[in-house]
């Protein structure tokens, strides 16, 4: 994935991302349905928020279903090869175990959003 070009921030706005994937608005809609492997952030306004993993995860996308053309099932396998967490994915086996890859993701996720409530409260 061509993750050079992204630029060096936490979050993005839904312009931005459509721009930096060359995409339309309800492809991101679409896709965001269909992978379950990003979910911008919703704030009061109604404007979406995505990570930047969200945005890597979607240059991923675009690379595999267009670029690529492999089907659905695929590009649902390689999100999990790639990224591990999908939304719909079920639980390993022993999930009790602590990952700290994940704590760390969920955390910076934790970061982001911090940021963007800490954008708003300047409003």
């Amino acid at each position: 994935m061509s993750e050079s070009h992204i630029p060096d921030k936490l979050t993005f706005r839904r312009k931005e991302v459509m721009q930096l994937a060359k995409l339309d608005g309800r492809v991101l809609d679409y896709w965001e349905k269909e992978f379950q492997a990003f979910a911008p952030v919703v704030n009061q306004s109604g404007e979406k928020f995505y990570s930047r993993r969200d945005v890597e995860v979607i240059l991923a996308v675009k690379q595999w279903l267009i670029k690529e053309k492999r089907d659905k099932n695929e590009i649902k396998d390689l999100l999990l090869q790639h990224f591990g967490d999908l939304a719909g994915a079920a639980p390993a086996a022993g999930g009790d175990a602590v990952d700290p890859e994940k704590l760390r993701r969920i955390r910076r996720g934790l970061d982001e959003i911090l940021t963007l409530l800490a954008k708003d409260d300047k409003k």
